[in-house]
């Protein structure tokens, strides 16, 4: 009787450690880790710190395989079973201050525990890495050190916004797209548009994949992409477009065809500088002064002087002759006037040279004279007699 007693006992004992292992008789923890991430390839002592990478952490090795595993080069991570996440701050340091786990069976009993924390650490241009470090309950951990190697390089795009009438940047804000494609030979991707408002000269930083193939890759041969550069005035109306800089066929300054409406580059250095060409289609008339006569008197002053555009007859603005004195001794030029023309403006987006010209009569009392202003000079002067 008593062995079946010690028996059932035992057996009752049993089922009981059994019920407490899978029915909560645990203890909880926490820790923290940190550490920073690196280039790998920084030639700075210490090594560059990387901003903004995502670190994940995990508690449960298979699941951060599984993240890890469910990941395609090039593509954004969308991890799922993390306990902890940060970024990384502008010096590649980073921190997770609590991270909790619980275990049936301490190695130091309830009072303290260590555990694996399996880490995954994501950036755009470095793609996805594995990492693994230790924490220790009820204290942080700043051991982590993670070198991560790009998988994408960089190039700062320099642009110059160039008027070839005058040689200078221009002083119109014009938006700049660059088109950079971004699929390897494995997987295809649509190319990635950078666009920015640039008035004169302005930078624009692109990103790529560093390697076509896993060939290249094991073989240093970096990837040296086409990119599309297209350009044009940052406003409602449109005074100022694309151009020729004497680089086409016919050798000449002529705007953009409608067929053409971009430029293509191929980039291989971390920087690089291009050039883009406009000129305007909007052109300010130059102020036309002058005399009626070489020597005029007292009766050409007063006279109306009229100025029409010679191939349309467009009224071009009117001004009076008047006296002008001369030096001190008192004596007068008569038949003088000045700023016909100004405020007033043309427009042409036919012409091939660096400059326009436009035709001109300017008439007063009978007679009318043509003049030839360019878009380039800002004065002349006409003597009608």
């Amino acid at each position: 009787m008593k062995k079946k007693t010690s028996i059932l006992l035992k057996t009752l004992i049993g089922i009981l450690f059994l019920q407490i292992s899978f029915t909560g008789c645990y203890s909880v923890f926490s820790g923290g880790t940190g550490g920073i991430v690196v280039d790998s390839e920084s030639s700075s002592n210490p090594k560059r710190g990387i901003a903004n990478v995502d670190v994940y952490a995990y508690t449960n090795q298979k699941e951060r395989d599984n993240d890890f595993k469910s990941w395609k080069s090039g593509t954004k991570f969308r991890p799922s079973g993390y306990y902890g996440h940060t970024t990384t701050a502008s010096d590649g340091s980073f921190s997770i201050s609590k991270l909790v786990w619980k275990e049936s069976f301490p190695d130091f009993g309830k009072d303290a525990d260590y555990t694996n924390v399996y880490m995954l650490f994501y950036h755009e241009n470095y793609g996805l890495t594995k990492g693994q470090t230790l924490i220790v309950s009820d204290s942080f951990s700043n051991t982590i050190y993670q070198e991560l190697k790009s998988v994408k390089k960089s190039t700062i795009l320099n642009i110059n916004l160039i008027d070839v009438t005058s040689g200078n940047n221009t002083n119109h804000p014009v938006l700049v797209k660059v088109s950079v494609p971004q699929s390897t030979d494995e997987i295809e991707f649509a190319d990635k548009v950078y666009e920015t408002i640039i008035t004169g000269a302005g930078s624009i930083a692109v990103n790529y994949p560093r390697w076509l193939n896993e060939e290249n890759r094991l073989s240093e041969i970096e990837n040296t992409p086409e990119v599309k550069i297209s350009y044009a005035q940052s406003s409602d109306e449109i005074t100022w477009k694309a151009c020729f800089n004497g680089d086409n066929t016919e050798k000449n300054y002529a705007f953009w065809p409608e067929d053409k409406t971009e430029i293509i580059k191929t980039i291989k250095n971390p920087s690089y500088t291009i050039n883009l060409y406009g000129k305007s289609t909007r052109h300010n008339i130059p102020v036309v002064n002058g005399q009626l006569k070489v020597k005029g008197d007292e009766g050409d002053d007063g006279i109306v002087v009229s100025m029409t555009a010679a191939a349309t007859s467009e009224d071009l603005g009117q001004v009076t002759t008047y006296s002008q004195s001369l030096g001190t001794a008192g004596s007068e030029k008569h038949g003088v006037f000045s700023g016909l023309g100004s405020g007033r403006y043309w427009n042409d987006s036919d012409y091939t040279g660096k400059f326009a010209t436009l035709n001109v009569k300017v008439s007063a009392g009978g007679k009318e004279k043509t003049v030839q202003l360019r878009s380039d000079v800002s004065s002349f002067t006409v003597q009608l007699q």
